[in-house]
């Protein structure tokens, strides 16, 4: 997870600058650039994790969730996982994409989709995506020309089809990653990590990891409005 919150301003830079620029003027549109970026950094990411995890604390629980993680098959995958996310690694990975998959087996991608839906992986990457993007859509919005702004409905459509749009080529990434990252385990271990993320203990981290991306979602967009506020909107006023 960390090693997700130090990536995140680099994700958010990327999927800001692919977007279409706003009808504001240049200079705006750098400062909005800068203050999107601002509230996604990775010291105030970190401390709304924490936060989230400190009110969530169950003694009992994280300390049963600290031996899982520390398992040989916990550290192996987990390790696995990290240096599958490199960027070096991402690169091979997207260049060997095809024949990645086309070596998979059947039973093999069976597995990774199960454990897909068993993390949430693709749910949550989605999530956080329509989290950077309602931040900034919604936040865009107010210092654009009043005759070309869009309404909360029009915002929620777009976000919807947005949400629809993404969800197959996200699923399709996942899977891709993962048959990537675990390429050098058996299908046995593989099932056996499965299996761990199926119990009550696991079941119930996947939630917390989530409650804390949705704690950072609510923090980002309620720190994204009060910059929008006193940068754009009272300036503007004076």
């Amino acid at each position: 997870m960390a090693e997700a919150i130090d990536q995140l301003p680099a994700m958010v830079a990327m999927g800001f600058d692919q977007q279409p620029a706003p009808p504001i003027g240049r200079r705006e549109y750098e400062r909005f650039r800068e203050s999107l970026l601002q509230v996604f950094e990775p010291v105030r990411v970190r401390r709304i994790v924490v936060d989230h995890l400190n009110a969530e604390y169950e003694p009992e629980r994280f300390a049963a969730l600290v031996a899982m993680m520390k398992t040989p098959l916990a550290k192996k995958m987990t390790a696995l996982e990290m240096a599958a996310n490199t960027p070096q690694a991402q690169q091979e990975m997207m260049r060997m994409g095809n024949v990645i998959m086309g070596q998979a087996g059947s039973e093999r991608l069976e597995l990774v989709r199960k454990l897909d839906e068993a993390v949430s992986a693709t749910e949550m990457a989605v999530d956080i995506q329509m989290m950077m993007a309602r931040a900034t859509v919604s936040n865009l919005n107010r210092i654009v020309p009043v005759a070309q702004r869009m309404t909360a409905m029009q915002i929620d459509q777009m976000l919807a089809q947005m949400r629809a749009q993404t969800l197959y080529p996200a699923r399709q990434y996942t899977l891709l990653n993962m048959v990537y990252a675990y390429r050098s385990v058996s299908d046995d271990e593989l099932r056996a990590y499965l299996e761990l993320h199926q119990t009550d203990l696991g079941r119930w981290s996947i939630r917390l990891m989530r409650g804390a991306w949705m704690k950072v979602s609510e923090q980002v967009v309620a720190d994204l409005a009060r910059e929008v506020e006193r940068s754009f909107i009272q300036s503007n006023a004076l």
